[in-house]
């Protein structure tokens, strides 16, 4: 019960607000008497109490008539507002309705000075179609359009435009995908050409673990709509509430120091004491990107992998002979060490996992029969099968030199095929350049596991739920690795097997020290033991920022 109470919050993006955090947003937000404020998903009403409380403590004589708000669910109004109805506010100022369909005008305004909430958490995947459809009628105007791959908030965010009187504020509470998404660096540097100022300050306390939200949390403030300003996107860090309230005392004092966005939220988050050895590493000619050695690609596309992809017992159900079954890499935890060999797939079989590819191409009647089995409407409806000449034949043949897989919880891993399987779209493919030799793979892949790479794995990654790293072909490209030439084969060879046989052992701070280990006898001048232990001491600081949910969860 519990779990399906989760999984409907996921999908309607119900977070409620922390009454300390609505409190501290209020404080900032609301500043004179007289100032209208609307909250377009007021939900618990968290915001709504903390408005009231914040106008009648700066003296606003009659404070629910300055607070408006609307919200779709019929459990904001039947539950939620009927203590605050009752305590005077006017319902209205409250519509029932979603809050892309609305202008000012509903309201009986002509606008707003203060925008503020906690908008619905809710992927571009999860939505449902009526909200996709209100949300594309609004994502847009004659100077900006929103991707079509972004979440419901930023839909909110940027309808809210709409809403502000000229100097109007806005305050939002937001997931980490503010600061990590690709739709969202857009947004964040429309809002700063069209506000005074706007910044984010990011907090490493995870507000909504109990609701089952494991995202990091991050607070947008706009200030001075339609002012000119610096056109630049402010980031600062807090640790947690109390210190994310002292940041927020210095808005508009010169004490106020924070980080400019212009590339990865790493490195803005990150102090240029802590990345001075990185980056001098960094400009050492022996470091090289990923994507200089290799093309990455996507793993083979089926469309449907639990059709496609089975272990023995499902194999054995519908009687599939091995013939018609190819091992395929479907899962990062198949390849347990730096080389994925056939005994990984032995021990995936015997432990259930699902890492065979049912091959209509063999022509076995077993296999005809299991894709005959599959109605004609599923076929019919999936984009993918259309695309494909021959829709049960999803392998391309084209076995990768290596596997990097794009999510992780440690960091990436460069894992060597040394089985010449395929792998599906959770596993990014690597093929090495016709001039990269045997040895240089195998170094690259090692190099990988380097602090210094595994540096750059987290400024070119992106961190999501649960303290996932995440990389597409674009940001695996772009991590950088140290390509030392004088070292020998030999040494090349004992590292690989030493550090295979740590992350089989479970390992991954191991073979990141005989990573290191190599790389700096090779390169004395350029990681010498005072660099490598900043660059260790900087990992540590990144990883377990990204990580810090899962301390939490742990507790």
């Amino acid at each position: 019960m519990g779990t399906k109470r989760t999984d409907l919050k996921k999908r309607r993006g119900i977070y409620f607000t922390p009454p300390a955090i609505s409190s501290l947003l209020v404080s900032w937000a609301v500043r004179t008497p007289g100032e209208r404020v609307l909250e377009p998903s007021f939900g618990d009403c968290g915001f709504l109490s903390a408005l009231r409380d914040g106008f009648a403590a700066i003296g606003a004589p009659e404070p629910w008539q300055q607070i408006f708000g609307c919200d779709v669910a019929l459990s904001a109004f039947k539950n939620s507002l009927v203590p605050l109805l009752a305590s005077g506010a006017d319902d209205q100022h409250f519509l029932k309705a979603d809050f892309l369909t609305l202008a000012p005008s509903n309201f009986s305004v002509s606008g707003f000075d203060v925008l503020i909430g906690n908008p619905p958490y809710v992927s571009h995947h999860n939505m449902f179609k009526i909200q996709r459809a209100r949300a594309s009628k609004v994502g847009y105007d004659e100077a900006f359009r929103l991707s079509g791959m972004a979440s419901l908030w930023a839909y909110f965010v940027f309808h809210s435009l709409r809403f502000l009187l000229p100097k109007g504020r806005m305050a939002w509470l937001l997931p980490g995908s503010l600061l990590n998404a690709d739709y969202s660096k857009p947004l964040l540097h429309e809002l700063a050409r069209r506000f005074q100022r706007i910044a984010v300050v990011s907090l490493q306390e995870r507000l909504f673990l109990g609701d089952g939200a494991s995202e990091t949390t991050e607070i947008l403030l706009c200030d001075g709509f339609g002012v000119e300003g610096s056109s630049a996107v402010e980031v600062v860090s807090a640790r947690d509430l109390t210190e994310c309230a002292e940041l927020l005392k210095q808005w508009g004092k010169t004490t106020w120091s924070p980080a400019k966005l212009n590339g990865r939220s790493v490195l803005a988050l990150t102090s240029d004491a802590s990345l001075s050895s990185f980056r001098r590493v960094g400009a050492a000619i022996e470091a090289r990107r990923l994507g200089d050695l290799a093309r990455i690609a996507i793993g083979i596309v089926t469309g449907d992998n639990r059709l496609f992809v089975v272990n023995d017992a499902i194999a054995r159900q519908h009687h599939l002979p091995m013939c018609g079954l190819r091992p395929i890499l479907a899962k990062a935890s198949i390849a347990q060490g730096l080389k994925l060999l056939k005994r990984d797939f032995s021990s995936a079989q015997k432990r259930g996992s699902r890492c065979l590819l049912v091959d209509a191409r063999s022509g076995c009647e077993p296999v005809d029969r299991y894709f005959d089995a599959v109605p004609e409407h599923t076929r019919a409806e999936n984009v993918t099968f259309s695309k494909r000449i021959d829709w049960r034949i999803p392998d391309d043949r084209q076995a990768p030199d290596a596997f990097l897989p794009y999510m992780q919880h440690n960091g990436p891993r460069l894992v060597l095929n040394n089985c010449g399987v395929n792998s599906t779209n959770t596993i990014h493919r690597v093929y090495f350049r016709p001039d990269v030799t045997t040895h240089q793979a195998k170094l690259a892949a090692i190099s990988v596991l380097s602090s210094f790479s595994q540096i750059s794995a987290e400024i070119e990654g992106r961190s999501y739920g649960a303290g996932v790293l995440k990389h597409e072909i674009r940001e695996a490209n772009s991590i950088q690795i140290l390509l030392p030439r004088a070292v020998s084969p030999d040494s090349i060879n004992r590292t690989l097997a030493i550090i295979d046989r740590l992350l089989r052992q479970g390992s991954f701070a191991g073979a990141t020290a005989a990573a290191d280990l190599l790389l700096a006898s090779a390169l004395p001048e350029i990681l010498p033991c005072e660099v490598l232990e900043s660059l260790r001491t900087l990992l540590q600081l990144l990883r377990s920022r990204r990580q810090q949910v899962k301390l939490d969860n742990d507790g």
